[in-house]
Formats: C-alpha cells, structure tokens, sequence
C-alpha cells in the first residue's frame, strides 16, 4: 500500500505486512487513532516519509541481536527525518507451520534475520539440518508460508495466526533469551510532526563525523569538543562520501534529572558548534 489514506486520521507507516513485532509496536503506541501504513522494508517506512505519511515505525536495537543496521543506514541520509519517540516490546518468537506439519517434517525456516539469529539455539537443537531463508520481515514470513512447500515453517509473532488463515502454532518462546526486547524509533518529518510520550524531553540522537581534511580531528576529538558527559551510547556506520573507512557517529544522550528542558537543548546546540570547530559535521537527529 502506498497511497495516503483517505481518513483525516494520521497516517502511521511502519514494517509490514500486518502481524509484524513494528505493527504490534506501532498499535501499543497508537492504537486505533491513526492510520496504518505497510511497508516492505525499513528503508520504505523512511522513504514514505517524505510523501504519504506523517509518522514511521522502525527497530532500532534488539537487546539480544543488538542494532538494526537498516535503521542505521536510513539515518545516514541528509533528509529532513526526526526521531521523536521510543516504544520497547518484549519479543515473543513462536514457531508457525500450515496445519498437519510436524516438526520433524521442517527442512527450511523463514523469518526476517534479526529473528533468526535470536532463535539460534532452538534451531541449531531442534531443527539441525534445516535451512534458513531470510525474509524482510517476521510476518512476511509467516505470509509466505501459504504459498510454499509443507516443509517450511516461520518465525514470526503469534498475532500472525489472527492474520494468516491455515497456519497454527508449533512452538512458543523459541527465543534463546526470554529477557528479549525491541526498542523502536518513533520517526517523523520534523521535531513537531508527532508529541513525545513524556513532558519532559530527556533524550536526544546526534550524528557526528570527522572532517577527513583534518587530519588532527578523530571522533574522541569530536566528543571532548561536546562535553557532554551523559552519552548513553554510540553507534558507526560507514559515511556516504566514498571514503574508506570514513565513517559516521550515532551518539545517544540522556539528559540529567535536574537540569530544565531549555538549558539542555541549549547545552545540545552550543555542543554541536564545538563539534564543528573542532573539524567534526555535527547533526541533531531526534529529541524525545
């Protein structure tokens, strides 16, 4: 689906198709006030953003598996994207087959890849010789399942057996940790697109780089020039300059207690002007 809908509701795209941990991620936030969107990956929920929707769902980091590099990737881009919300879920991954198969039948398992390797115990223990095929979602998964042969099974969530009609449950809580959480960005076109679920905005994304003519700058050079000892945590992603091994920053900040909202964005802003005089690209991605 890529038109925007017709209903004076806000239009919410997120990682299709219906059943997906984004979409019940994305319902847990929203509920029944907005519009839901499709996509069929999370570089189109980003994409959308610039033409049909007010509002996109993505997975940042799973606390198993660790970070979406997908997500990461769509945040290097120079468009007009905010990150203005979070929303954790515990993940439940079930084992679904079409109706009659057993598990000793299974040659070859489904699911998008963060769920594959989240599972990677259960299937090394119950299912050795099977294959894995990655989709680009749980749900798509799960989908593809009714089109494919009686020995393929899916890793999805168990709200696809309310989706997909003659599949049924094999296994439950296959996930090789049971503390297994997805945290989401909630991303928008600008800083006022969506409300934070909070009052007070204590959180905030930059993205940093180094200017690769200074030869004197390095990312450590980049963050004492910050001064923001608050950094909950980085992540790197290779730039978009064609440079090898140039790379770009994901610093995440979290806010103290007692400092007021105003003089900490005003702390964020003059720390993104060190940045720049210290020979860095500095960029304010999100504030929630």
């Amino acid at each position: 689906m890529v038109g925007r809908p017709m209903q004076d509701k806000p239009a919410v795209a997120f990682l299709g198709p219906l059943g997906t941990y984004t979409h019940q991620a994305a319902y847990e936030k929203f509920g029944s006030d907005v519009e839901y969107i499709e996509q069929n990956s999370i570089a189109e929920v980003f994409d959308s953003l610039s033409t049909t929707v007010d509002i996109g769902i993505v997975p940042q980091e799973n606390s198993i598996f660790g970070p979406v590099i997908e997500t990461y990737d769509c945040l290097r881009r120079d468009e007009p994207i905010f990150v203005r919300d979070e929303i954790i879920l515990a993940i439940q991954h079930c084992l679904i087959v079409r109706k009659g198969v057993q598990l000793s039948d299974i040659d070859c398992v489904m699911s998008h890849e963060q769920a594959l390797g989240q599972c990677r115990s259960f299937l090394e223990t119950e299912l050795p010789h099977a294959s894995l095929k990655k989709m680009p979602s749980t749900s798509a998964a799960a989908k593809a399942l009714l089109s494919s042969p009686l020995t393929y099974a899916a890793i999805c969530s168990k709200a696809c057996l309310t989706v997909f009609d003659g599949l049924e449950l094999l296994n439950e809580g296959i996930q090789d940790q049971h503390s297994n959480f997805t945290r989401f960005y909630v991303v928008a076109k600008s800083s006022n697109e969506v409300p934070s679920s909070t009052e007070r905005r204590g959180r905030a994304l930059l993205r940093l780089s180094v200017d690769v003519s200074n030869k004197s700058a390095s990312i450590m050079t980049l963050l004492a020039a910050l001064r923001i000892n608050y950094i909950s945590r980085i992540d790197r992603r290779p730039a978009l300059d064609s440079v090898p091994f140039h790379d770009m920053y994901f610093v995440e900040l979290n806010s103290i207690a007692e400092q007021s909202q105003d003089i900490w964005e005003r702390e964020i802003e003059h720390g993104l002007e060190r940045v720049r005089l210290a020979g860095g690209a500095g960029k304010l991605l999100g504030i929630w």
